[in-house]
């Protein structure tokens, strides 16, 4: 009787133990991406000549973590940018752009974005 009851103990440690270990597939630092909504600006960007300088802001910004989506326009000297707030930020937005040989004349925030289901 000792014996069933050491096994059904070590049952329950071992449900127990991999309940916990597959609740959450996230390492400590990652965070939830979906559990958050995107936001979108509008930048506008001094120093894009062009289809090259779109080019360079969709792919640096666009590899931000936390950056959804980049459209940029060296004929409006703007870029649509969908972000989430809780992942990345304007300042680092700024800051990827700048470091991409651009300046930073204003952001504009659009509205917070719904995902369509």
């Amino acid at each position: 009787m000792v014996n069933k009851n050491y096994k059904s103990i070590a049952t329950l440690i071992v449900i127990v133990f991999l309940a916990i270990s597959c609740s959450g597939n996230k390492s400590k630092g990652e965070k939830d991406e979906t559990a958050q909504s995107p936001s979108l600006i509008e930048v506008s960007i001094k120093g894009m000549t062009c289809t090259g300088c779109e080019q360079t802001i969709q792919t640096r910004v666009g590899g931000l973590e936390g950056v959804k989506s980049v459209k940029a326009s060296f004929v409006t000297g703007k870029a649509m940018i969908e972000y989430l707030p809780g992942v990345t930020d304007t300042v680092k937005i700024k800051e990827m752009i700048t470091g991409s040989g651009y300046g930073v004349v204003k952001f504009n925030p659009i509205e917070s974005v719904v995902p369509v289901e």
